[in-house]
């Protein structure tokens, strides 16, 4: 075993292979005997392709290399595409048009809709004539965008509303006899988590939806993922507890089947996501998120009864019935992601495709360890909580590691105890890593939630200088290296903590917010009223980091994307430019085509490796081969080590 400071560690996970052709799953549908699923794929800048599984020796793309399968819907997208008897449809990113593939006869793709970049798709199902019904926003030059639900011939494209009015829709569910269908709405100022309504409706001959009624929600309840379980039964999961519990609605009304502090839902950020999955007309498989971590188990709605399932993985995400089995993305805390199916007879698990192999010993890999810690109002914070490891080498006697701490972004979002090649990359060469879910993390209940209402800025912050606090007490990191790092309201955090704290020595801001009255008013539709919520009127220029700059004495490196439409790229340009002013070392990457959140393997590793040399300069950390080359398209002011 060598001796070699903390920081210094020699690791076989490298920036390039973070950034390698690591491909990621998404969006999991069954049809008949085919199970389609999307793959995005770093190493072709992100494009993210429809692939078709049929059996281990038969696997393929469906679409090719000059589409890529992705809406924009709330600039988050999700529900791209949707299949049924051997059709598939999906939409373009590059002009948000559906296009249709048959792939039992073939990959021809032909085009469906030609609406323009101003018009857009999103959480596509198929109705029993072969037509689509999805979410449209309708982009306009002078107004903000709206949202309505349509109906759309597939031979046609023609376009036609089935139901508007509100500000937001989401999860169109049609029964199996295709005569009723369910779906979400809500409006301004609501987020989905805050409230949303859950319609009935039914069809008439003509297509044109009848009788849409209410039958659950309201503005302080928040409803996600209707599910039909048969003609005139379906379940969705409500709040109306405290925690997102299940419940089912049939003729004589709704009752819960759950009622626990646990979540068996999730923010509502994307179109299509699930962690429900009905196996007949009375049992459900569901993945419960309890505060050690989440697990699987089996609903029956009839006797209200809960059974578990596996517990081989720490996640379950996109769960799918196909044939007599379900499929689903199992995450692990000491390997990739893969493909799973479940065989719902004898819960045999069989892994169908992975990312693929861990390429390093599991020896190298930091478990998380879930942990809990007070506050400074005494409430309890979660997180998980990574120690440096390395099988070869280990620090000198009595020396403490540096700490980077991750504040992830949302806010309303939870981190996950999946594994993580950016954790494990810091982890390796001799950091430990705290990833905190701050107060308005989602996974502890509706008041954990609402936590950070008119305290964002404030709560967060505390939580992570909270867990910092906890771990220099445990005598387990040296308070005088400690970093944060966040991406988007991550970034946000990250940057607040550095202006109204002396805990942070260093940080790394991914698109973050620094002036929260520009991302008012520059924002997209979806949350261009989450602010209000989150921070009073009065205190929006107060808590804005770029207002706070002259108490900001901390480096920090700055990573932005160009066509980010979430987090316009002036902002982390004015950080840029106030730190610069300052004489306060700093750097900003803009990478070219990215926009909130980077897809592209090449900006992957630069930004990657680039923050770890920036935190090992400031730190005065020296690991062999630490060189500044990385900074050669970067922007960097008062850097004397360049």
């Amino acid at each position: 075993m060598q001796t070699k400071p903390f920081g210094t560690w020699p690791s076989p996970i490298t920036a390039d292979l973070v950034a390698s052709a690591f491909v990621s799953f998404g969006e999991l549908q069954s049809d008949g005997e085919d199970l389609y699923f999307l793959e995005s794929r770093p190493s072709e800048r992100g494009r993210t392709a429809l692939m078709l599984w049929r059996s281990a020796e038969e696997c393929f793309e469906v679409t090719n290399d000059g589409f890529d399968v992705r809406t924009m819907v709330h600039e988050y997208g999700g529900g791209a595409y949707a299949v049924a008897n051997g059709i598939a449809f999906f939409v373009n990113k590059s002009n948000q048009d559906i296009y249709q593939v048959d792939p039992a006869h073939g990959t021809t793709i032909k085009q469906i809709t030609d609406s323009g970049l101003g018009e857009r798709f999103a959480d596509l199902i198929i109705d029993s004539a072969n037509n689509l019904i999805c979410v449209r926003e309708l982009h306009h030059e002078e107004t903000e965008p709206t949202n309505d639900l349509v109906h759309i011939d597939s031979i046609s494209g023609e376009v036609s509303v089935l139901h508007h009015g509100h500000d937001f829709y989401a999860s169109p569910r049609i029964s199996p006899n295709g005569n009723q269908i369910v779906f979400l709405a809500w409006d301004h100022p609501n987020m989905p988590w805050d409230g949303t309504q859950l319609y009935l409706g039914s069809f008439k001959i003509s297509g044109e939806l009848e009788n849409t009624t209410i039958v659950a929600g309201g503005t302080e309840e928040s409803i996600v993922q209707p599910i039909w379980l048969s003609n005139g039964r379906f379940a969705y999961v409500s709040d109306e507890s405290g925690f997102w519990n299940i419940f089912v609605h049939e003729t004589g009304g709704s009752y819960a089947v759950t009622n626990e502090a646990a979540e068996y839902g999730f923010p509502l950020w994307n179109f299509g996501m699930r962690s429900l999955v009905a196996l007949n007309e009375s049992v459900l498989l569901a993945a419960k998120n309890t505060e050690s971590g989440q697990e699987l188990v089996f609903v029956d709605c009839d006797t209200q009864l809960e059974t578990p399932c596996v517990d081989t993985f720490c996640s379950f995400a996109a769960m799918t019935k196909h044939l007599e089995d379900v499929i689903f993305i199992g995450g692990q805390s000491d390997d990739l992601s893969s493909l799973v199916r479940l065989s719902v007879h004898n819960q045999a698990i069989e892994t169908i495709r992975s990312q693929g192999e861990l390429p390093v010993p599991k020896s190298y890999v930091s478990i998380a360890q879930a942990i809990k810690y007070r506050n400074s109002n005494e409430e309890l914070v979660y997180a998980n909580y990574y120690s440096p490891t390395h099988p070869k080498v280990d620090a000198p006697q009595h020396e403490r590691p540096p700490l980077l701490v991750l504040s992830h972004g949302g806010p309303t979002s939870k981190s996950s105890a999946n594994f993580s090649f950016i954790v494990q990359f810091f982890t390796t060469r001799g950091w430990a890593v705290l990833d905190v879910n701050y107060g308005g993390s989602t996974g502890y209940g509706r008041d954990y939630r609402n936590r950070l209402l008119g305290q964002w800025g404030i709560v967060d912050v505390e939580d992570c200088v909270a867990g910092v606090r906890y771990l220099v007490a445990q005598n387990l990191v040296d308070p005088n290296r400690i970093a944060i790092r966040g991406g988007s309201a991550g970034g946000y955090t990250t940057l607040r903590a550095l202006t109204t704290t002396a805990t942070f020595k260093a940080g790394a801001s991914y698109y973050g917010v620094a002036d929260v009255r520009a991302l008012v008013n520059d924002t997209h539709k979806f949350e261009s009223r989450y602010i209000d919520g989150l921070i009073p009127e009065d205190a929006i220029d107060s808590r804005s980091p770029i207002h706070d700059s002259d108490r900001l004495s901390s480096p920090v490196v700055f990573y932005q994307g160009t066509e980010d439409a979430i987090v316009p790229p002036n902002q982390s340009n004015k950080m840029f430019e106030a730190l610069a002013g300052k004489g306060i070392t700093t750097a900003l990457f803009m990478f070219e085509g990215e926009g909130h959140g980077f897809r592209m393997s090449e900006n992957i590793r630069l930004a990657l490796q680039s923050e770890f040399v920036f935190f090992s300069r400031v730190f005065g950390i020296e690991p062999d081969g630490l060189t500044n080359d990385c900074f050669k398209t970067a922007k960097v002011a008062n850097a004397r080590w360049l």
